[in-house]
């Protein structure tokens, strides 16, 4: 199998997989259009694909290599336009790029009909009077591609800063790398047709090598880059559902002491990034209710022993969280709300998405396992419990 029928198969399986998309918005469909195009043109540089054209319509009528060319300028007039949905939602010079690219196609084919071709490819020089048409055509093709992927570098480039996930950064790094190598591409055509105007030299050999080696890291650097966006979406949705496992637990016990916090809407469950929302604003919601249960005093005590216990700095406020949400609870199942008293506040409250998250997970598992929380609410209730009985004695002595 050659390498180009495997760099083919490698596009066509990236466009069908994103062919599905491109109902969904501009970007998407620019996105989708640019890898079938890409692919199609990819698909005529494989020796069987080339073997069945020239069979069909005649060797001397090399369609492979204009159709090929039309869908690469085609690709790129798409990829542009998905770059600058991307990057600049504003929009950039779009009348310009729509002119470029209609005054591009039909030049092409102009100079492709016009040109006298000699063996040897596309940007020899032909014979007579039509000896200058295959390098006008190499030269419109060319200046097209150039520009194209040179700003769709800047673009892709400029935007890496921007992404906000890893693979997002990644992603568009691979991108902007694949144009670049694009913009390589034109540059090395542009060298070689130079040379061989000014000198009457030419390099067949090792032109082959670079125009298709380019060429093919340039396909698979943006095959990749297009790969990687999605697969963020998966790691955050493997992460939300992650998340979401690790508070459901903690949801269930605050909720039932305040079940009046719980939404009545029901959520399908695919909608994991969803769910996860609405379970972190419940237990906020179930917390703010919670606290009229406990006083700041009892916070103040659970950060002592929790400190006593030898508890890391960085995790001790997160345990005595738990910990007088514990007591909290369990005050709210005995109705044993406290009047004309400073409630705690909030350890989440003030935080970012990254670090509340983190915050509420740290809490759910100090809640649920750490026996410090149970002997801190043991304490309590111990505490509690003579209390009352303190002043049950003393008023049967009044009496």
């Amino acid at each position: 199998m050659s390498t180009s029928t495997i760099v083919a198969g490698v596009l066509w399986l990236v466009a069908l997989w994103r062919l599905p998309s491109i109902r969904h918005s501009h970007k998407q469909r620019s996105l989708a259009l640019t890898l079938v195009t890409l692919a199609v043109a990819m698909t005529f540089e494989v020796p069987q694909v080339k073997e069945a054209v020239d069979a069909a319509v005649g060797t001397d009528a090399r369609l492979s290599p204009l159709l090929k060319h039309m869908l690469g300028v085609t690709s790129a007039a798409y990829l542009l336009d998905f770059v600058i949905a991307v990057v600049r939602p504003q929009g950039l010079a779009r009348r310009t790029r729509l002119v470029a690219a209609s005054v591009t196609l039909p030049l092409m084919l102009a100079f492709y009909a016009l040109a006298n071709w000699t063996p040897g490819g596309p940007v020899r020089l032909g014979e007579g009077h039509g000896a200058l048409f295959p390098v006008l055509y190499m030269a419109v093709f060319t200046l097209y591609i150039g520009i194209a992927m040179v700003v769709a570098t800047w673009l892709f480039l400029g935007g890496v800063r921007h992404s906000r996930t890893l693979l997002g950064k990644a992603g568009l790094g691979f991108l902007g790398l694949g144009t670049l190598l694009g913009s390589l591409y034109a540059l090395q055509r542009i060298v070689f047709v130079t040379v061989q105007l000014a000198s009457g030299t030419n390099y067949p050999g090792l032109e082959n090598l670079l125009s298709t080696t380019l060429k093919q890291a340039t396909v698979l650097s943006v095959a990749l880059g297009v790969c990687l966006p999605p697969l963020s979406v998966a790691v955050e949705y493997v992460a939300a559902w992650s998340t979401l496992r690790r508070l459901r637990p903690l949801w269930a016990q605050l909720t039932e002491a305040a079940p009046y916090v719980v939404l009545a809407t029901s959520v399908r469950r695919r909608r994991v990034p969803f769910r996860l929302e609405r379970c972190v604003i419940e237990i906020e919601d179930a917390c703010l209710a919670l606290r009229e249960y406990v006083s700041v005093d009892t916070h103040a005590k659970a950060r002592k022993f929790v400190r006593q216990k030898g508890v890391d700095a960085q995790h001790s406020d997160a345990v005595a969280e738990a910990c007088w949400l514990r007591a909290a609870v369990q005050s709210a199942r005995n109705g044993e709300r406290l009047r004309g008293v400073e409630y705690p506040s909030l350890g989440v409250t003030g935080r970012d998405r990254v670090s509340e998250l983190s915050w509420l997970r740290t809490v759910a598992d100090a809640y649920l396992s750490s026996p410090i929380v149970s002997e801190f609410v043991r304490q309590e209730q111990s505490t509690i419990s003579h209390g009352q009985g303190d002043s049950e004695r003393i008023s049967s002595h009044d009496n």
